[in-house]
């Protein structure tokens, strides 16, 4: 009886093991197919929190390769670093300060629980046209915001309007609703993948661009966000020419989305048909 008993204790493990193993492949072969639907990988680089101080934005603006800068609305110096960044061909995109559950002060231009509607729609169309040449925008803090269905639906409703705008969900809170919602609405989206530098040490800025390297590498696609701190430019002025090297191309956020549209046709095709038999 306990001889029976071990063989099939052991008839389950091999089954349970070979299950475990047939999930293990099909992830692999899924990650196998997105990385040669994009050769080489993509990444995109947002810089954040740009306006408040004009040499960091200048010197942000000059980095090389297709950089996206994100600007705060009505900040002193963001339309005059927004036209310099398209002068130089580079995507910029609306940085819109959202309430976070810290309660940390947003500066103009920020969207709070408490406003009426008509308060709401208005300080949202001023931020959207304080920033000339925008053509998506990100939240700055959020963490509280983004988790209330009805306020991103008033958000992204009013946005779509513009179909040239896309979205990036910066990701502040796991219960962000905001990517979904903004999908629902039509708007073209993404998530934030790694922040970069919310520890401004050269050590930690190296790992997490080696991090997003990697994910581009076993995911195709990947998106980072940093800050215009002093520590994070010295380090992508010296990083960014290296990729081509590294096999990682730089592409602007709307790029991003379309390659990561492009990687979900092509997973699809790749998946089976099943056929229900009556």
């Amino acid at each position: 009886m306990l001889q029976r008993n071990t063989i099939v204790r052991l008839f389950r493990y091999l089954v349970l093991f070979t299950l475990l193993q047939g999930i293990s492949l099909a992830v692999s072969s899924e990650e196998k197919t997105a990385q040669q639907s994009l050769n080489p990988p993509a990444i995109s680089i947002i810089i954040d929190d740009i306006g408040y101080r004009k040499r960091d934005g200048n010197r942000a603006v000059n980095l090389p390769g297709d950089v996206t800068f994100a600007f705060l609305p009505h900040a002193p110096f963001s339309a005059q670093l927004a036209q310099l960044a398209h002068e130089k061909d580079r995507e910029v995109m609306l940085h819109l300060p959202m309430q976070s559950e810290a309660g940390k002060k947003l500066g103009p231009g920020g969207l709070t629980e408490d406003m009426s509607e008509q308060q709401f729609l208005a300080v949202l169309k001023d931020s959207i046209e304080s920033i000339p040449f925008a053509s998506g925008f990100n939240n700055h803090m959020g963490s509280l915001l983004t988790k209330n269905t009805t306020l991103m639906k008033r958000v992204m409703q009013q946005v779509a309007s513009n179909d040239q705008f896309f979205f990036v969900d910066s990701k502040t809170t796991s219960e962000s609703v905001a990517l979904q919602l903004a999908r629902r609405e039509g708007l073209r989206a993404i998530q934030r993948d790694i922040f970069i530098d919310h520890e401004p040490t050269p050590e930690f800025i190296q790992h997490q661009l080696k991090k997003l390297v990697e994910q581009a590498r076993r995911k195709g696609t990947a998106l980072g966000i940093a800050h215009p701190k002093k520590e994070t430019l010295a380090i992508l002025e010296q990083w960014l020419p290296r990729l081509a090297q590294m096999g990682v191309r730089l592409v602007p956020v709307s790029e991003l989305i379309g390659l990561q549209q492009q990687q979900k046709i092509a997973l699809w095709k790749t998946r089976p048909i099943k056929i229900m038999s009556r």
